[in-house]
């Protein structure tokens, strides 16, 4: 199964929290059972839920096949929620997620995991949380497992980088990324082979990694006469690096290293880099395969 993954913001929400077990051989079931209690639970509550059933996995699981996860459904918060359900109404706070679905029974969800942890780490984003699974479609509604929807969320950090994974080899993709940086007026200043020179001095073996020190001389220009301490965060680096799905390509995002620097007086000329560093790495996620593997 492919499956498409995305990320988006999640605004804060009321949620009503339900701590259970679930086996990983009665997925299911136990998946059903707590939808049911936590739907019981809110109607007890004089609550409104106004979402989809999810669960969060703790950062502890149990012991054994089992794992503690917390049932959760967004609702209207009411004042009716007795302490004895052993449930409880927190507010989440907005954060960003990767997501993607999964169309069928729980035993291949783990396909749609590895889809999503793979996408997470070749985009340069970094888990910042346990994953969610949102039953857009659960047990509780169907019996066919093949009518299941599971949503999978995963709350990650923003990217420092703009990232895309080419389908080429890797000395094309080099090559590609030249192209597509000149193109933007951004010429290589220093070139760091880090595959070989671990290799040399420490006889250390890592996938192909290439980092290029890039620099657009209008925009260095124009940084430099705003704020002489812009040199720290000149040139910019884009890092060609092997992935199992490709050439990852992937440029340290100018936004983030002004914000984090504190520099505002560069902010409209770190906007405009950034543009240009995207409109580079949306160009190779544009060239055709064949073009790619020079067919």
């Amino acid at each position: 199964m492919d499956y498409r993954v995305d990320v988006c913001e999640v605004t804060p929400q009321a949620v009503l929290r339900l701590p259970r077990e679930i086996g990983a051989d009665r997925l299911g079931e136990d998946i059903a059972a707590g939808i049911r209690e936590l739907t019981a639970t809110v109607q007890r509550a004089g609550l409104t839920a106004n979402g989809a059933p999810t669960i969060t996995f703790s950062e502890e699981s149990a012991t054994g096949d089992t794992s503690l996860v917390g049932f959760g459904v967004p609702v209207e918060p009411a004042p009716m929620l007795s302490l004895r359900s052993g449930a409880e109404v927190i507010v989440v706070p907005g954060m960003l997620v990767a997501r993607t679905s999964h169309r069928g029974g729980y035993a291949g969800l783990d396909g749609a995991y590895r889809a999503l942890q793979r996408w997470v780490h070749e985009a340069g984003y970094r888990p910042s949380g346990p994953p969610t699974e949102v039953y857009l479609v659960g047990p509780d509604e169907v019996s066919d497992p093949r009518r299941l929807v599971t949503e999978i969320r995963v709350p990650v950090l923003p990217s420092p980088a703009i990232a895309v994974v080419v389908d080429a080899p890797f000395a094309d993709a080099v090559e590609m990324t030249r192209e597509a940086l000149q193109q933007q007026g951004f010429g290589v200043l220093t070139e760091i082979d880090v595959q070989a020179t671990l290799r040399e001095r420490l006889g250390e073996q890592i996938e192909p990694y290439l980092i290029l020190g890039v620099c657009n001389p209008r925009l260095a220009s124009l940084a430099l006469a705003a704020n002489r301490q812009a040199g720290l965060m000149l040139p910019c680096n884009v890092v060609v690096r092997g992935a199992d799905s490709g050439t990852l390509v992937e440029a340290a995002d100018p936004d983030v290293l002004v914000r984090a620097a504190g520099h505002d007086g560069l902010q409209s000329i770190a906007d405009e880099a950034r543009g240009l560093l995207t409109a580079a790495i949306e160009a190779l996620r544009t060239v055709p395969v064949s073009a790619q593997h020079g067919k």
